[in-house]
């Protein structure tokens, strides 16, 4: 990780983990491709709301951009469906959006810093993880390299650190495991529950039963958003091996070395 920004390939490697893991598309990547295109072709496309694209994206990367950017990337301001098919679709390559995502971050660098004359990558690794570590929760603790990770970072909190270092080391690290609570599934079933008790009620003129329902509703569902969120909070998903602060700067030390070194390899003639 060299230079004053993040590289196109590490921001695709996040791109794709969202791709993978949220959105559910397993398909292959490729920058050239048009986003709109791949989406049409898994059958994801009419159903997505690329608001919460655009959200996902900002948190699993870490950066916050108005909407008008969004917008103009898009090419939202562009009203007739045929013409934006036309126009804007074919821009909309997964290499695009790399460039607009990396245009918005500022590099959080794991470069050797000196110490005793030499250089070490490992407390690099770890001066970077301390400043990611801020990033994701500007109140955390300040932490040795002995300090336990669930310490200092626990529930949604780990998990966007984890994701953020996943993508910076093009996802060679193993993803933690989660359980996921299908908040957008909720809400899209008790819309459709609401609906469905509003022409009931203005049927039977039963008031009284559909608020009861509704009522209903939200003590069955809402109490499995907040024990998933409370299991998530407690349970420690990290892989074995690693449990501190320090075991995290070794583990990412070593796969940066192995980088350097399969790129090194590539480029002898």
């Amino acid at each position: 990780m060299s230079g004053k920004t993040y590289t196109q390939e590490q921001i695709l490697s996040g791109i794709r983990i969202f791709w993978r893991e949220t959105l559910g598309c397993d398909s292959p990547i490729d920058p050239e491709m048009s986003m709109i295109e791949q989406l049409k072709s898994v059958g994801l496309y009419e159903d997505l709301d690329f608001t919460d694209v655009c959200v996902g994206l900002q948190r699993l990367f870490g950066f916050i951009s108005y909407w008008e950017e969004w917008d103009a990337f898009l090419g939202i301001p562009i009203k007739d469906p045929d013409e934006w098919e036309k126009t804007v679709a074919p821009r909309l390559t997964f290499r695009a959006l790399a460039e607009f995502i990396r245009e918005q971050l500022k590099l959080i660098s794991f470069e050797p810093i000196t110490l005793l004359g030499k250089p070490c990558l490992t407390a690099g690794v770890f001066r970077g993880i301390e400043r990611l570590a801020v990033q994701v929760y500007p109140r955390v603790r300040r932490f040795a390299p002995s300090t336990p990770i669930h310490q200092c970072l626990r529930g949604v909190r780990c998990y966007l650190f984890w994701n953020r270092l996943r993508w910076m080391v093009h996802d060679e690290l193993p993803p933690l495991a989660t359980i996921r609570f299908n908040s957008r599934g909720f809400l899209h079933s008790l819309s459709f529950k609401v609906a469905i008790g509003v022409m009931i009620a203005l049927w039977t003129r039963d008031l009284n039963g559909f608020l009861g329902g509704i009522v209903v509703t939200l003590s069955l569902l809402l109490p499995m958003g907040w024990l998933a969120a409370l299991i998530n909070w407690w349970w420690d998903p990290l892989p074995e091996g690693i449990e501190t602060f320090g075991d995290l700067a070794r583990v990412l030390a070593a796969i940066i070395l192995d980088q350097q070194s399969e790129c090194a390899s590539c480029s002898t003639p």
